[in-house]
């Protein structure tokens, strides 16, 4: 029985052609919520050299490590090089010298390696999870590619650069545009859902793209996305994003 779940997990995951028993054998008997940290100290931050294929980035200067993920092909991870829980630690938002945003946003690229082609900015996407839809207790901003269902949000959304109220999947969300005719992120999107949320910000899932539109102002879009019951949010804002980056592929086969 074990082993019939362990096949159907691995072809759910990953799809028949990459169906690997071992590798979900290792997620389900071997998952805790400090697994991730404990493979990126063991990795990536105490060898003196880190040597491992997961160790994409380690910057110390930073304090950052652009870790791949073990699902999805074009699935990264940005992780600080020290233990935070995750959005609920105060120095999360409390820190104005570090945005492990911008270091996401500035290894973007890998993204398109990992696809066998590169991908416009506004493929490509950052996001964090609420502390109530996160399964590692180690702060950790996902980055790949934008999901379809994103990407028709952003086109039929009319956002501009003060905060509205939308709706995301039925689930509701909060966005606001931060004017870039280039593609570089000087702003802390942790810094601009506090100043405008202020209080405990555990319960709250962020979201960062760029999008150029042809009729309207380039820049970045910043989603706020709650945790909260009782107006159905779920703080779950990877759900912008596509582990199996379903629109990069479709360009390169357009191309």
């Amino acid at each position: 029985m074990k082993h019939w779940l362990l096949g159907g997990l691995a072809l759910v995951v990953a799809g028949p052609a990459c169906a690997d028993v071992g590798l979900l054998e290792r997620i389900v008997g071997g998952f805790s919520r400090d697994s991730l940290w404990k493979n990126v100290q063991e990795r990536c931050l105490v060898p003196a050299t880190p040597t491992h294929a997961d160790c994409v980035i380690v910057d110390r200067a930073q304090g950052f490590v652009l870790y791949k993920d073990m699902i999805g092909a074009s699935h990264y991870l940005v992780i600080p090089d020290q233990a935070v829980a995750g959005v609920d630690d105060p120095r999360v938002w409390n820190d104005s010298q570090r945005n492990a945003w911008a270091f996401g946003w500035q290894a973007r690229d890998i993204v398109g390696k990992a696809v066998g082609h590169s991908l416009p900015d506004t493929l490509l996407g950052l996001a964090i999870n609420a502390r109530a839809s996160r399964s590692q207790d180690q702060l950790h901003i996902h980055l790949d590619c934008i999901s379809a269902r994103a990407h028709e949000f952003l086109v039929n959304s009319d956002i501009g650069t003060q905060w509205r109220d939308l709706k995301f999947d039925g689930k509701p969300v909060r966005a606001m545009l931060v004017p870039a005719e280039q593609p570089a992120l000087s702003v802390n999107p942790f810094a601009l859902v506090r100043q405008d949320v202020g209080g405990d910000m555990g319960d709250r899932g962020v979201f960062v793209t760029y999008v150029k539109p042809a009729g309207g102002a380039a820049g970045f879009v910043v989603i706020d996305a709650p945790a909260d019951k009782a107006s159905g949010g779920n703080g779950h804002a990877s759900d912008f994003l596509d582990r199996g980056c379903k629109l990069g592929r479709a360009l390169a086969a357009g191309q």
